[in-house]
């Protein structure tokens, strides 16, 4: 509800609440503890509205004073949360560079070891070759 409905609407009940107490000004007796005293019926409809609307002000103030801290609460957490996010996320960042790196350095590596071994079948082939030869020459 927008704050001018209740308001609107509060202003509506005050009204109601005044023209129910003035139509029944009548004196009564009211009796608290051990005292008797004697006083106006709009007086008590119109305190007992008062002290209803100042108990519901403080509820409410209670209320909001929960739900901002809950509010102050959530913030904290989600501004944690964020951290730790961006700190995994540079983590993944990292790692993903290392490993481009790694594969890299694999890579590297495994071709070198592949050229060496070709040098070697080829060397192999030629000492097989000259073996051939030789062996032809000799015959």
């Amino acid at each position: 509800m927008k704050m001018q409905t209740k308001f609107v609407i509060s202003m509506l009940f005050a009204i109601l609440v005044a023209t129910f107490a003035l139509q029944n000004a009548n004196p009564v007796n009211i009796k608290v503890l051990f005292t008797e005293f004697s006083v106006s019926q709009a007086l008590v409809i119109l305190g007992s509205a008062v002290l209803g609307a100042i108990i519901v002000l403080l509820l409410g103030l209670i209320k909001q004073m929960k739900l901002n801290k809950k509010i102050k609460n959530l913030t904290k957490e989600g501004t944690v949360l964020q951290e730790e996010n961006d700190s995994l996320k540079q983590k993944i960042e990292e790692l993903h560079t290392n490993s481009e790196e790694y594969v890299k350095i694999n890579t590297d590596t495994i071709e070198n070891k592949n050229k060496d071994l070709n040098n070697e079948v080829i060397k192999s082939e030629i000492k097989t070759k000259d073996s051939k030869l030789e062996s032809n020459k000799n015959n």
